[in-house]
This record gives structure tokens, C-alpha cells and sequence, in this order.
């Protein structure tokens, strides 16, 4: 790349976790940047021994460490990672080509991070959602003692362009770990209250932030009591919401973590009238119309509930075109596409709810709501559930969209359509899991073993489906490839490593 980035982390006595992280960046950056804030183990020798450019910083909150880690490195874009990550090289091909798209896009000044929290098993527990790359430029600038942001000072937020890279967290697989650290953000957060004002930015900043690591500790310890002590903080909030501008993430997400509060106390008509206040404020953000469907469901409103879901996808059809929405939900449409296939094929509204989804096809000729149309019209009317998906596909270039039609195709014996869309598909994103997924199995039938191999090991990397193992010891036997045979000693040794 002509762009240079420089790798940056921030690290007090991670000797356990960095060489996991540096193994995975090494060679991939222009310099790695780490600032140790004292260290009594052999986190700085670690460090030295990748290469990294270690630097000493006296601990003054976290922004402050980030700034001067920015200050440090030289590139002309930052990449922060957290010493308890990992990146995945698919991820590192992903963010490459972002630049790429970047470079004729020069109003974006960061790119969005989506950290999968693994969980003790090696499984993806949750997704969360933060901007730990950005240009690096005197106006792009850290703030905030605690949760840190990065956010352009004349703007007080950060462009970004809908594509996400994301990356193995696994911070999150200890539950102690969490509790400690919201615990020790509780006890932060309530001292920097004392010295804010409450018409000030940071006050209601460091509400949110009270909200929110009550929140982890409602999931992770006692649901009722957290939720409860939320309540306080949460009506300081909204008796100043009306200062706070309406496009602040803060005053979004504060209604995401409100109302989830509510729905734990089984509150459901504060939360509905909570979720009421959201979408006058933002009508096609996901969380609300998906928050509005947990709401309904708890409440066995089944109409309202499917009405919602179907507003949750034309919502993602609305906004991930046009910015990076920072969501909780998002990561859910594909299930939701499922789950709305299920409860219209099976209610006894559902030739309701087929004219509201074809309404809205045909206003909007969204991606998502035409492929719920193609689920809820293959079985009746292949041939104008075929006629939509392939115009959905065409319309938005769509890698999702061609691989329902793979596997329409699939499911139907008609293997050759099946490859052309799953191949389709895979040029258009060679992220997609489902279409690596097929296409190993494909290659495998045709016995071209190691396009099967390739492919199945992208789906393994993708997925984390440590079942499919087996599926790639097959390909290994029957092909008598000997550098296939090498590969595949390497992976097993990896993941037995990993096991371990």
C-alpha cells in the first residue's frame, strides 16, 4: 500500500496476551507504535523483540495514552489495537481494500471496528461495535478518561464509510474480566462526576457510560439489581436529553441501553414509550425497530412484533448504504431474514404481511426486504420469487442475495446454476461465509481438492466452525496432495494451540 499505517497499542503488563496479537500484525505495517504505562512484567522486552517502537507514558486516562501513541507513529493512518485482540489476515485483505475505496472517498476520516468477544469455548459471543482506525490528522483527536472516542474536534464525531473490518477479541472470555473492569469504570465514572457540570458535554457522556457498565453487570451478575440501580442515571439522562443534539451516538445508544433496562424489569410500556422518543429522533435506526420486536414479542403481539422486524430490515436497507451505523442489532439480519420467512409462512396473517413486504419492494427496491420477498414466495411462486431475487442481486451488486439464489438452486439438484451464483457471489465478497461454505463442498463433488481445500479453509477462518476440521481431513485424504497434507498438519497444530 502507498498509505502508511502504523499498528499502535497501549499496554500495562499484557505479557500473557501481546504475543498472540503481535504474531498476527507483524509484517502487515509500516511500524508498530506501543506505549507502556508501566509495565512490571515483560511487556516491553516482548514488544522490542517484534520490532515494535516502545514508548513510556506516566497513566493519565485513556485518551491521553492514545494521543501520544498518535503522536508517536508516523503513519498517515492509525490502526489501535487492544493487546487481548487478534487479526485474522482476512480481515487485513478487508481493511486493504477499504483504503483502497477510501483513497477516491477522502470525507471519510476512519474506518469502523467490529470486535467479536469470544467467548471460552472459542465461539463468538457477542459483537460490539467501536472506530479504532483513523487518519491521522491535527483536527482527529482522543478524548474522554475512561470509554475513550476518537472524534474530529470541529465536528465532535468521526466519518465513516459503511465497511467494517473486525477482529478476534478475547478479552471477553473471561467473565471476571468483565465484571472487574465494569466495576472499575463505575468507581472512575462516578468520581469524574463530581467535577462535571451537568450542562456539560462529559457529564452526560459519563451517564451513558454508568448506564452502560450497569448494563454488563445486569448480564453478568444479578439482572434485576443492576437494572435497577440504571434507573437513577437513566432519568438524569432524559431530564437533559433536550440539550444533548439529537445526532450525538450517546443519545442514540442511550435509548438502546435504556430501554433494554426497562425490558429486563419487564417494563414494557416504559420501554415502548421510551422506543417512541428513539424514533422521533432517528426512524430508520435498526435498534429501535428491533428493541420494538422484543418489546412486542415479550407482550405476544405477534402482528406488531413482524411488523417491527420487517421495519428493522428496511432500516438496515436504508442506512448501511450511507454511513456506518454503530449498532447492536445489525449483526442479527441474517437471522431476522430467516426468522421473518418462519413467522410469516406460519401466521394466519400472512397474506397481510406478504402485500406489506411486496408494498415495500416495490417502493423501495431495498436489498434485504427483496430477499425476504424471494423466502416468502419460492415455495408458491418460483417464478416470480426467482424474477425478484435475481433483480435484487443485479440492482446492488448483492454477494448475499446471489448466494440465496445458490442455494435455491442448490436445494433444487441444479448444481451448476448453484456454482455459478455461489461463484458470483464469492467475487463480489470473498468474505461471504455460506459461499465458501458451497463452494468447498462443490469443488469437492467436482474432486478439484484443492479449490475445495482453499475454500474450506477460508469458511473454517470465517466461521470458526471447528466441526467442519473434518470436513478439510477428507479433502486431505482423497487428493494425496502432499502440500495440502502440510497445510493441514500446520492447521491442526494451530488449533490444538489454540485448544490448549
Amino acid at each position: 500500500m502507498d498509505i502508511k499505517v502504523s499498528a499502535c497499542i497501549i499496554a500495562k503488563n499484557e505479557e500473557k496476551n501481546l504475543p498472540r496479537l503481535l504474531n498476527s500484525i507483524k509484517g502487515k505495517f509500516d511500524e508498530i507504535v506501543l506505549v507502556d504505562t508501566g509495565s512490571t512484567d515483560k511487556t516491553v522486552e516482548i514488544a522490542k523483540s517484534y520490532g515494535a517502537k516502545v514508548y513510556h507514558r506516566e497513566w493519565n486516562g485513556f485518551a491521553d495514552a492514545r494521543q501520544y501513541a498518535v503522536d508517536m507513529a508516523s503513519g498517515d493512518w492509525i490502526w489501535f489495537f487492544d493487546a487481548d485482540t487478534e487479526l485474522e489476515e482476512e480481515e487485513y485483505e478487508r481493511f486493504k481494500r477499504i483504503l483502497l475505496f477510501i483513497k477516491d472517498h477522502p470525507e471519510y476520516e476512519g474506518i469502523g471496528t467490529v470486535y467479536k468477544n469470544l467467548g471460552l469455548d472459542g465461539n463468538i459471543k457477542s459483537l460490539s461495535s467501536t472506530v479504532h482506525i483513523h487518519k491521522k490528522h491535527p483536527d482527529i483527536v482522543w478524548e474522554g478518561k475512561i470509554h475513550e472516542r476518537v472524534v474530529n474536534k470541529k465536528t465532535s464525531t468521526i466519518l465513516i464509510p459503511p465497511m467494517k473490518v473486525h477482529i478476534l477479541h478475547y478479552g471477553y472470555a473471561e467473565i471476571n474480566t468483565q465484571i472487574e473492569k465494569a466495576k472499575r469504570n463505575l468507581r472512575l465514572l462516578f468520581e469524574e462526576l463530581k467535577s462535571c457540570k451537568d450542562n456539560e458535554k462529559e457529564y452526560y457522556v459519563n451517564i451513558f457510560y454508568i448506564i452502560q457498565s450497569y448494563s454488563v453487570l445486569a448480564a453478568a451478575i444479578d439482572l434485576k439489581k443492576y437494572s435497577k440501580k440504571s434507573l437513577r442515571y437513566i432519568k438524569k439522562f432524559l431530564r437533559y436529553k433536550d440539550n444533548i443534539p439529537n445526532e450525538s451516538t450517546f443519545k442514540k445508544h442511550f435509548y438502546v441501553y435504556a430501554t433494554r433496562t426497562y425490558i429486563s424489569l419487564e417494563n414494557y410500556k416504559e420501554a415502548e414509550k421510551l422506543l417512541e422518543d428513539a424514533l422521533n429522533i432517528d426512524k430508520f435506526y435498526p435498534d429501535y425497530h428491533f428493541l420494538l420486536y422484543t418489546v412486542y414479542k415479550a407482550q405476544e403481539d405477534t402482528k406488531k412484533a413482524v411488523e417491527s422486524l420487517i421495519n428493522f430490515i428496511l432500516s438496515i436497507d436504508k442506512t448501511s448504504k450511507i454511513y456506518g451505523v454503530i449498532s447492536d442489532y445489525i449483526s442479527y439480519k441474517e437471522k431476522v431474514i430467516s426468522d421473518l420467512e418462519s413467522y410469516i409462512l406460519s401466521n394466519e396473517d400472512r397474506d397481510y404481511f406478504k402485500e406489506i413486504v411486496k408494498d415495500h419492494w416495490n417502493e423501495t427496491k431495498g436489498e434485504n426486504i427483496g430477499r425476504v420477498l424471494f423466502r416468502i414466495l419460492k415455495d408458491e411462486n418460483q417464478k416470480e420469487a426467482l424474477k425478484v431475487i435475481k433483480k435484487v442481486a443485479t440492482i446492488h451488486q448483492s454477494s448475499e442475495a446471489y448466494t440465496d439464489l445458490g442455494e435455491y438452486y442448490y436445494e433444487n439438484q441444479n448444481m451448476e446454476d448453484a456454482f455459478r451464483s455461489f461463484l458470483k457471489a464469492y467475487d463480489l465478497n470473498p468474505f461471504n461465509i455460506k459461499a465458501n461454505k458451497y463452494l468447498s463442498d462443490l469443488y469437492f463433488s467436482f474432486k478439484d481438492y484443492e479449490r475445495a481445500f482453499y475454500h474450506g479453509l477460508k469458511y473454517l477462518n470465517l466461521s470458526r466452525d471447528i466441526n467442519f476440521i473434518k470436513n478439510l481431513e477428507d479433502i486431505v485424504n482423497l487428493s494425496q496432495n502432499l502440500n495440502l497434507k502440510e497445510s493441514f498438519e500446520k492447521l491442526n497444530k494451530k488449533l490444538s494451540q489454540v485448544v490448549s
